[in-house]
C-alpha cells in the first residue's frame, strides 16, 4: 500500500506523472457578484465568466506542502508528526486506505441516483470518513434528503451527517445553500446531468471539462469565493486563506480554490473518482482518496499560495461595484435570507511551473516506489535559484 500511496502522491508533485493534477490561475472577466437585482444574487443564479489568467499551470502539491511532508515522512521511515492533531489527521488517511472503507461503493447504479442521494453517498463513504470529524450538514431544503439511512445498498449504513441550515453569504450579494458543509469549513457542490441515464451522465457538467479548460460551473466559483471570504472573516488567525470547495460529478471531481486575501482563483484539472470507468468497478482511486484527504483537512495540511501564485489575481474586487465590504465583513453561515456557463479563451498549451521543492519530493517518492535508498544529495537544506524564483 505504501508504494501505491507514493505513486498517487507523485501525481501531485511531478508534471510528467501519469496521474498529474495541476492548478490553473483564473481571471474573472464578468460576473454578477454585485447584481442590483436581488433575484440574481443566489448561488443558483450566479454568473461568472472566467478565462485562464496565463498559459502557466502549477502543480497541486505546491499548495499542500505540509500534507506532502507529513505523508512522505511516514512512507519513507514511518515517521509520525509530533503535533497531536497532525498525527490524528494522518491516522485518518492510513486507517481508511488499510480498511475496507475504500472498497467497492455499495450501490447498484450511480446513474439512477438523485443529486441528494449522490451527495449523501459520496460524503458518507469518502469525504466524511477522511475528515477529522465524520459529522457534516446536509442542505435541509433538498426534497429528496428526508431519510436517515445512507442511500448505499447496506441496510444498516447510517448517515454520520444530518439535515441542517447550509445557507452562506449575505442577501445583498452572492448567497444560498451549499449541498454539503463539512465541519463548517469545507463546501461540497454536486452536479448531475438533467437525465439519469448513462449517456446523459457522460455529458455531465463536470465531465465536459478538458484538462486545459476553465470551469463551466459558475455556481461552484461563486460558492468558493464566498466561502473563502467567510473563513477569513471567521478565522483571522489562520496562517493563510486559500480555501477549497469541491465540485463532484458522477465519476469525477474538480477542486476550486480562492484566496480572499490575495484575490487568487485556482482551478484543478479533473480528478477521476474511481479506478475504472466500468459500472461494475466502483472502487475509489487512491488519487481521489489522497486529494480528498488533503482538501477536507486543508486547515492542517495546506501551506497556502506560493509566492509566484500571488501575482495571478482574479480581479474579483473589480466586479463588486462597491460591495466588497459586504464580502469582507458581513457574510454569515446559517440564517442567510434568500432574496449559464462560462468559457475560457483558447490559448497555447500551458506551461507547468514545477518548483524545486516538489522536484525534490518527486525524487524521494521515486526511491520509495522503486525501492531505492535515499542519498545525502537529496537534502532539502539547499534551495536552487529556480526555487527562489518560483516560491
Amino acid at each position: 500500500m505504501n508504494k501505491k500511496l507514493a505513486i498517487a502522491l507523485d501525481g501531485l508533485c511531478f508534471e510528467a506523472s501519469k496521474h498529474c493534477v495541476q492548478l490553473r490561475p483564473m481571471k474573472i472577466v464578468n460576473c454578477n457578484a454585485a447584481d442590483s437585482n436581488s433575484s440574481y444574487r443566489s448561488f443558483s443564479k450566479a454568473y461568472c465568466e472566467v478565462e485562464a489568467k496565463s498559459s502557466k499551470k502549477f502543480l497541486f502539491g505546491d499548495v499542500f506542502r505540509r500534507g506532502i511532508d507529513i505523508l512522505i515522512g511516514y512512507l519513507e521511515n514511518k515517521a509520525v508528526p509530533e503535533n497531536r492533531q497532525e498525527r490524528f489527521v494522518l491516522d485518518k488517511l492510513l486507517s481508511y486506505v488499510n480498511s475496507n472503507a475504500a472498497d467497492d461503493i455499495p450501490t447498484t447504479n450511480l446513474h439512477e441516483m438523485t443529486k441528494g442521494e449522490l451527495s449523501k453517498l459520496m460524503t458518507n463513504h469518502l469525504f466524511g470518513k477522511l475528515s477529522t470529524s465524520p459529522h457534516y450538514t446536509v442542505n435541509k431544503e433538498c426534497d429528496d434528503q428526508r431519510k436517515d439511512n445512507c442511500p448505499c445498498s447496506y441496510p444498516d449504513c447510517q448517515l454520520t451527517g444530518a439535515l441542517g441550515d447550509t445557507s452562506v453569504g449575505n442577501s445583498e450579494v452572492w448567497h444560498g445553500n451549499m449541498d454539503i458543509i463539512i465541519n463548517d469549513n469545507l463546501a461540497l457542490h454536486f452536479e448531475l446531468p438533467e437525465e439519469n441515464s448513462k449517456t446523459a451522465a457522460e455529458n455531465s457538467l463536470l465531465e465536459k471539462q478538458t484538462s486545459n479548460a476553465s470551469s463551466q460551473n459558475s455556481q461552484l466559483i461563486a460558492e468558493t469565493i464566498v466561502f473563502s471570504f467567510l473563513q477569513k472573516q471567521k478565522h483571522p488567525e489562520y496562517s493563510n486563506f486559500l480555501t477549497p470547495a469541491v465540485g463532484v460529478g458522477i465519476s469525477e471531481m474538480t477542486i476550486m480554490f480562492y484566496d480572499a486575501e490575495h484575490d487568487v482563483l485556482l482551478e484543478s484539472t479533473r480528478v477521476p473518482l474511481f479506478d475504472s470507468p466500468e459500472e461494475d468497478c466502483r472502487k475509489f482511486s487512491l488519487a481521489a482518496i489522497l486529494i480528498s484527504w488533503l482538501v477536507v483537512n486543508y486547515k492542517y495540511l495546506s501551506s497556502g499560495l506560493v509566492d509566484t501564485m500571488q501575482t495571478y489575481t482574479a480581479d474579483f474586487h473589480n466586479h463588486t461595484r462597491g460591495k466588497i465590504e459586504i464580502y469582507e465583513q458581513k457574510l454569515s453561515l446559517g440564517n442567510v435570507g434568500s432574496s449559464s456557463s462560462s468559457r475560457a479563451k483558447r490559448k497555447k498549451p500551458p506551461t507547468v511551473v514545477a518548483s524545486s521543492y516538489l522536484y525534490k519530493k518527486h525524487k524521494l517518492l521515486s526511491r520509495i516506489i522503486f525501492g531505492e535508498k535515499c542519498g545525502d544529495g537529496d537534502s532539502d537544506e539547499n534551495s536552487s535559484e529556480e526555487d527562489k524564483r518560483n516560491n
